[in-house]
């Protein structure tokens, strides 16, 4: 039986482009559902983990999450490395993929194939940001927990500390990076929410589909979210 890659989704509520907005509510679910919801239909990562931080401000994101019964681990609020090395402490599986929970349209089926690809080549990283060519909103990566731990030694400011694997990229030549590239280029493409500006778009989106946003594949979302901003 393959080893456990949980998926964890990292997420807090004071984002200052977009305050609280993963726990707005659009369409009768809060942002995070969203995210949340489309995960859990991974047939290959497990378990599905959300870490944020110690902060009463996320006091009610992590009640939210244990209410739905998705384990909530928190970390420093700042140190969003620190928050993955909390949850491998806890968790001490092999590898795990790491997705931002401001990730509302993210498509299942493509983390799977990213962890299957990890399973099968066995490399430090997975990423399909390495070359962006899936749209903002869509990036997975997969990493081999021993080089994240190993990578975290070199994290020695605060960006690389919150946006945790850019160290990987600038030392490429020292680790075994797989990059997960689209059929066609939509990297310029965004389905993400990062600012007031996005949040308005997906609501007025997402008001409109005619079924639950994670029934979609992302190609087929990413050109309909786009004509909606």
């Amino acid at each position: 039986m393959d080893a456990l890659v949980p998926i964890i989704v990292q997420a807090r509520t004071g984002s200052s482009r977009c305050p609280a907005k993963v726990m707005r509510t659009v369409a009768g679910r809060r942002l995070i559902d969203y995210t949340l919801d489309a995960l859990e239909l991974c047939r290959a990562g497990r378990p599905l983990i959300v870490a944020t931080s110690d902060d009463p401000l996320d006091d009610a994101l992590a009640a939210h999450c244990a209410a739905r019964l998705t384990p909530v681990i928190r970390g420093p609020l700042h140190d969003v490395a620190g928050r993955f090395r909390v949850v491998l402490e806890q968790f001490p599986v092999t590898a795990f993929v790491r997705v931002s929970g401001d990730s509302p349209l993210i498509d299942h089926r493509l983390v799977d194939r990213a962890v299957d690809i990890f399973r099968t080549q066995k490399p430090d990283l997975v990423s399909n940001v390495v070359e962006r060519t899936y749209p903002k909103g869509q990036s997975v990566e997969v990493i081999r927990a021993a080089a994240f731990l190993e990578a975290e030694a070199d994290m020695d400011n605060a960006s690389d500390r919150e946006h945790v694997t850019p160290v990987f990229y600038r030392n490429a030549d020292r680790y075994d990076i797989v990059s997960l590239k689209a059929d066609r280029n939509l990297g310029q493409a965004s389905m993400v929410i990062d600012t007031e500006q996005e949040f308005s778009r997906f609501r007025s989106f997402a008001h409109k589909l005619e079924q639950p946003a994670w029934r979609y594949r992302w190609h087929e979302l990413a050109p309909r979210i786009a004509e909606a901003g």
